[in-house]
């Protein structure tokens, strides 16, 4: 049987939107506003300064899932955590941004696949550097999340591209 394919559309989006919510709740204690998802085809550049960033692999498509956040973001948060005292260092940053992308994709990937769509997951980094540009070079659509923290605005954004079909 072959799977369905994924599209760009609100129930992606409501997925993600539900994932990044639960993620940042259970983690942290804290609530996110989700934004309006925002399409759009061919290259984009995301700013951020910290993106982790996960490969999803379909049987013809191919994808990435990125999550991009500032340093000052993931600082504000982070406490939540560790505690109040603890000085919040650019690894212990890094570290919980990757914590963080693998949450929200498993989220994503788990309601994707009880749909019939047989992701797979690719292999996870993590890019950093003080506002940084992410640019994905794909000859596809894309679409961003934006999400509203105290002020504060993380994105999360979904690219695919449809792959030769494998012989």
């Amino acid at each position: 049987m072959s799977a369905q394919q994924i599209a760009l559309n609100e129930t992606l989006a409501r997925d993600i939107s539900a994932a990044a919510a639960k993620s940042m709740s259970e983690t942290f204690g804290i609530q996110v506003t989700a934004g309006q998802a925002e399409y759009g085809d061919g290259m984009v550049s995301l700013v951020g300064d910290i993106s982790g960033i996960i490969g999803m692999v379909q049987q013809q498509l191919e994808g990435t899932l990125m999550l991009c956040v500032t340093f000052e973001t993931v600082r504000d948060i982070l406490p939540q955590v560790v505690g109040k005292s603890v000085s919040i260092t650019h690894e212990m940053a890094v570290d919980a941004v990757g914590e963080l992308t693998n949450m929200i994709f498993g989220q994503v990937k788990s309601e994707l696949n009880q749909r019939g769509h047989q992701i797979k997951l690719g292999i996870p980094c993590v890019v950093t550097g003080r506002g940084h540009f992410v640019s994905q070079f794909h000859r596809g659509k894309y679409m961003i999340v934006p999400f509203h923290l105290d002020g504060q605005l993380f994105q999360v954004y979904v690219a695919l591209h449809e792959t030769a079909a494998k012989a």
